[in-house]
């Protein structure tokens, strides 16, 4: 039978000949990395300080207002986002995602706005706003 430390030596030295030599949990150096991933990184904090910074403008506002203005800051931020993704790799399915961001933005904002109203006029204006995606959506479907 083997002693505790003559099987813990053969187990580091197993480890040992599996991790490739150069594997290193440092950084890479900075003429590695990539200038675009950079760049979007540094893009999608820009977006996420302009949705804060709209935030704090929302805050600002009194009811209903504030809850339209916060739907708005946060699709405005979604579409970024969509954009920064077409951008990043263009092809249709991201122009697609695009598109279906901005008709699902749009609704979510006319919903909220719908809320300010009361009655005949609210449901009027939520069947509008559902009218409204459905041909947006059918556009996007048919390709226009």
């Amino acid at each position: 039978m083997q002693k505790p430390h003559a099987l813990f030596a053969a187990a580091l030295l197993w480890a040992a000949a599996l991790i490739p030599a150069g594997a290193q949990t440092s950084p890479p150096h900075p003429a590695e990395i990539d200038p675009a991933i950079v760049e979007y990184g540094a893009a999608r904090e820009r977006i996420g300080a302009n949705l804060k910074a709209a935030l704090e403008q929302c805050e600002k506002q009194v009811e209903p207002a504030r809850a339209v203005c916060i739907k708005e800051a946060q699709g405005r931020q979604k579409i970024a986002l969509a954009e920064l993704d077409q951008q990043r790799s263009p092809s249709d399915a991201n122009a697609r995602r695009l598109a279906e961001m901005r008709v699902a933005v749009n609704y979510e904002v006319a919903r909220e706005k719908c809320n300010e109203r009361q009655g005949g006029d609210k449901a009027a204006c939520l069947s509008r706003a559902s009218e409204e995606e459905s041909k947006a959506r059918a556009g996007i479907r048919t390709g226009q």
